[in-house]
């Protein structure tokens, strides 16, 4: 009698990748686009504005000797060299980015595959039981190691050196390939797409504070994190290449680790069991306000938090602006200032940077809440509540109402934060109504970026992947707009360019007034073509 072979436990990781490459055919490009394109304007953006020995060594002795600099952007070498400076510019963009894609992307083809069931059925096939886990591991590199490839060359193409492109594309690869084995260990824990998400990005964030803490205080601090290994490669200094072998054994071990936990639970479970829930609903889940209060309360205290902080960090650099500028005048022009300014309205153009720069991020705050209806709606769950008494309208209407309010609220923490962090670095304390009301005055274009992402839900639901399109267009104009001289016409696609430019010039209720009502228009026709399309829509 003949007998089958007995399944590999990787037997269909290629038809695995194939499937998952075909899914993300969209998602990964924009998330190479964006990170990419943002690394490539940066790298070619900053060597004009440092052209001049004295420009350089300005450079040196403002942001290298900067506290708020170790802690953002850690120790960076070779900051006397045009390399060092390019690097220690893009840093914060590059490696909270590779790390912060990798972890998405694997979160999505591992965990949520298994939460949503399609795993299930994947594995009713001849699927080996680690194909998955694999498929996710190559993928996640895959995408880390394009990003690296993108870094170096467009280092090669500002005409930076090839050593130290090559090792900063190497470095930042290889935490990205690190973040993925963190990440597959977090998916072997939670029994949750949003849990693995949240050990993931924890990760993220102490690794990347343990960095900045020891870069502050010059000591091996640093050296407990693979940000600190991946810096640590010295890209434009004196390069060396023996911590890229502490990352890659660092992965190797997670990467154990996470094969050793798999073998060890259940398909479909964790090793951190989901509690039971009460045995009754509170009032708050009576309502559907409620209930979508409840689901994205991680998400609103996530981004209170962080966004908290990054204005605390920011409002610490406003003393240093000053000599920032007196050191390289060109340095003016990024934020929209002139190098004579008076001190006082450089610092407000530098404000009104900062300002802009914060409403842009909130935007993916408010498009990830207005978006959490789609996968509601794509796991099924959206079927359920819409089964029972509530209707389409209040149902949609309860999660962008919540989105639109918590971006408010958001806005008036990074304010709080700004003034916190400007107190800190100053030692006044008086500039906290400042601060929130000069934020507030970007908060229109941070709700219709929100409402936009509504109406797609509403009436493209298969496009609302425009709206994070949106917010990487409207980032890319704030950050690099000035310098790559974009005509009025394209600018004005961002909802910010309409607004005033608080503080450097005064407050306009007419474009603040008109921002609101199309905000308002967009998430009225969001809600009308929600109640007329499929409840499901494909």
């Amino acid at each position: 009698m003949r007998t089958t072979p007995a399944t590999s436990s990787v037997t269909g990781v290629g038809h695995l990748l194939r499937l998952i490459l075909r899914r993300d055919r969209v998602r990964l490009p924009l998330w190479l686009v964006g990170l990419g394109g943002s690394i490539v304007a940066s790298a070619l953006a900053v060597p004009p504005l440092y052209d001049t020995p004295e420009k350089v060594a300005g450079y040196a002795r403002t942001v290298g000797a900067s506290p708020v600099s170790y802690l953002m952007s850690g120790r960076q070498v070779g900051l006397d060299t045009l390399g060092g400076i390019v690097a220690n510019e893009i840093s914060q963009v590059a490696q909270l980015g590779v790390c912060l894609m990798v972890v998405f992307l694997v979160v999505r083809h591992t965990r949520a595959e298994e939460e949503s069931g399609r795993a299930e059925l994947l594995r009713s096939t001849v699927l080996g039981r680690h194909a998955a886990t694999l498929a996710g591991l190559v993928y996640g590199v895959t995408a880390a190691l394009l990003l690296g490839a993108i870094t170096s060359i467009s280092m090669l193409a500002a005409g930076l050196p090839a050593g130290g492109s090559l090792t900063y594309g190497v470095g930042l690869a290889l935490l990205g390939v690190a973040y993925t084995a963190i990440t597959l260990v977090a998916v072997q824990i939670s029994t949750s797409a949003r849990g693995a998400l949240g050990l993931a990005g924890a990760a993220v964030a102490v690794g990347y504070l343990v960095r900045g803490i020891g870069a502050m205080q010059d000591n091996a601090l640093v050296w407990l994190s693979p940000f600190g290994w991946a810096q640590g490669m010295n890209a434009f200094g004196d390069e060396r290449w023996w911590p890229a072998l502490i990352l890659l054994v660092f992965t190797a071990l997670l990467l154990w680790l996470a094969a050793r936990l798999m073998a060890h639970r259940d398909f479909g479970g964790g090793l951190i069991a989901t509690r039971p829930g009460p045995a009754r609903a509170g009032r708050l889940l009576d309502t559907p306000f409620g209930l979508a209060t409840r689901l994205q309360r991680g998400l609103l205290v996530g981004w209170a938090v962080g966004l908290f902080l990054l204005g605390v960090l920011y409002g610490a650099v406003i003393p240093t602006v000053p000599d920032l500028i007196e050191s390289n005048p060109e340095m003016a022009d990024v934020v929209g200032a002139s190098g004579q300014a008076a001190e006082d309205a450089l610092v407000d153009a530098f404000l009104g940077y900062i300002y802009l720069f914060m409403a842009v991020i909130a935007c993916g705050f408010v498009v990830a809440s207005v978006l959490r209806l789609r996968a509601e709606e794509e796991a099924g769950r959206a079927e359920v509540v819409l089964a029972t008494p509530v209707s389409r309208t209040s149902w949609m209407a309860a999660t962008t109402t919540l989105a639109l309010v918590a971006a408010v609220a958001l806005t008036v923490l990074m304010g709080l934060g700004l003034a916190v962090g400007y107190g800190i670095g100053s030692g006044e304390w008086d500039q906290v109504l400042t601060q929130v009301a000069g934020q507030l005055a970007y908060l229109p274009g941070t709700l219709v970026v929100g409402a936009l992402a509504a109406a797609l839900y509403g009436l493209l639901p298969r496009g609302t992947g425009i709206a994070w399109a949106a917010v990487a267009l409207i980032a890319l104009q704030v950050v690099l707009g000035q310098l790559l001289g974009l005509p009025d016409a394209v600018q004005a696609i961002s909802p910010f360019w309409h607004l005033a430019a608080v503080p450097v010039d005064d407050f306009e209720i007419v474009p603040y007034a008109t921002l609101v009502l199309i905000a308002g228009a967009l998430v009225a026709a969001g809600l009308w073509g929600y109640r007329r399309r499929d409840a499901v829509a494909g």
